[in-house]
């Protein structure tokens, strides 16, 4: 393993600090990334509504929001509370590598369980239970980065953070269409890519945090308080970070989380290729993670050159704002590939830099799970408000094409969010 970082603060890493594990952890770090998000949007965006679907055709709409909301709010508060477990974690395999083994196993099993379900309500209660396990993994490997990456080169590691989330939804995306009567083997076949990912980071980057005695005990018991849980939120620059990211993230699950039914009555199944809907949401899927994966693997390693990160995520609000009211005028196929294409370039340099940004504003360094679980939950809550948001739209404006005008705006005030951030230019 190559050099490690001293644990306690970014501040204590030298400039000519290395990524902890080299080559090999960036690769492992990859996969790992790659395989949940590979899970999130297979399972979310095609396997999930489709088995609602087939239960419960003409209350799809209602109880997918319903379902989605519930999940989201499970994963909105396993994210902080096991991020807060895995720092005050102590085993001979390090703080992360035990949390990361455990939830991507017991995710794996509830997939299983989750695909042979016939009633809505065990549908359900599996679905609640994949997301907690996924909770507890997005928050441990979220907490991975400022564990090894010194802040000069987050930019690097965010960038190929951003292409395996690409990667990864190219891969769920384009797997679950071939299992839509069989989710069972649909579940397993994106999982895999999640234990491969796993195993190969604990196996070949060990976690540096397993060396005994890295950190004072009053660390650990300022860790153990409860009062301190969410003190994060009470920073100026980890408070503008988070809301940021919910205004952007909230107009996102609201069009995503209905794209399957968005083809369906919006588009019209008669216009889509083949007119197959399944098959249409893994190629805008496709095309979409296509752009992203062009302008992610650009931004990250700019960002780190020039030194300027916020510049970045204002450009890319901007873009997914302009993007997103493409199909609210345009309600075609083709206008849902320009918007595809358009949103997918914007949210690619988005990607990049925002999760840079994230690690260069935390409070507290020996808290990073704990407070990384707070930031993911302004991906995870616009999940809750998202579906609900959408349904309302859609029943209150008798349409779909407000969803993208919801998207527009809320993109736009996302890019005011992030300028008052002082710590990050």
């Amino acid at each position: 393993m190559s050099e490690t970082l001293p644990p306690a603060t970014d501040s204590a890493v030298a400039p000519a600090a290395k990524i902890v594990g080299g080559a090999r952890f960036l690769s492992t770090f990859f996969l790992a990334n790659a395989g949940m998000f590979a899970i999130f949007q297979g399972m979310q965006q095609i396997l999930l509504p489709g088995q609602i679907a087939a239960l419960d055709s003409a209350g799809k709409v209602g109880a997918y929001g319903v379902l989605a909301s519930i999940g989201a709010l499970a994963a909105a508060v396993g994210n902080p509370i096991f991020g807060a477990l895995s720092d005050r974690t102590r085993s001979r395999f390090g703080r992360r590598t035990p949390w990361l083994l455990a939830s991507a196993v017991i995710a794996t099993l509830l997939l299983a369980v989750l695909g042979g379900m016939t009633e809505l309500f065990w549908l359900g209660a599996a679905y609640i239970g994949v997301m907690l396990a996924m909770s507890a993994y997005q928050a441990v490997i979220t907490a991975v980065m400022p564990d090894r990456v010194p802040e000069h080169r987050r930019g690097l590691v965010s960038s190929i953070a951003g292409i395996a989330t690409t990667l990864g939804v190219i891969y769920g995306l384009n797997i679950a269409p071939f299992f839509t009567d069989k989710p069972t083997l649909g579940y397993l076949a994106i999982a895999a890519l999640l234990l491969v990912g796993v195993v190969l980071l604990v196996l070949l980057a060990p976690d540096p945090t397993a060396r005994p005695g890295t950190e004072p005990e009053a660390v650990v018991k300022e860790r153990q308080s409860i009062r301190t849980f969410f003190s994060g939120l009470a920073d100026h620059d980890f408070a503008w970070a988070f809301w940021a990211r919910v205004a952007i993230m909230i107009g996102y699950w609201t069009v995503s989380t209905y794209q399957l039914y968005t083809l369906t009555d919006y588009i019209g199944a008669k216009n889509l290729p083949g007119g197959n809907t399944a098959a249409a949401v893994a190629l805008l899927g496709t095309i979409n993670m296509g752009s992203t994966f062009i302008t992610t693997l650009a931004a990250g390693p700019l960002s780190d050159r020039i030194g300027r990160r916020k510049i970045f995520v204002v450009i890319a609000s901007v873009g997914v704002a302009a993007g997103a009211l493409i199909p609210a005028f345009s309600p075609t196929w083709g206008g849902m590939i320009a918007y595809s294409i358009v949103v997918g370039l914007f949210f690619g340099v988005y990607t990049a830099v925002d999760q840079a940004i994230m690690t260069l504003v935390l409070p507290h360094a020996e808290n990073n799970a704990r407070d990384l679980g707070l930031l993911n939950v302004a991906t995870t809550g616009p999940q809750i408000a998202g579906p609900f948001i959408a349904a309302l739209v859609i029943t209150a404006f008798n349409g779909y094409a407000p969803l993208f005008v919801f998207t527009c705006i809320t993109a736009a005030l996302s890019a005011f969010f992030i300028l008052p951030i002082r710590k990050v230019r």
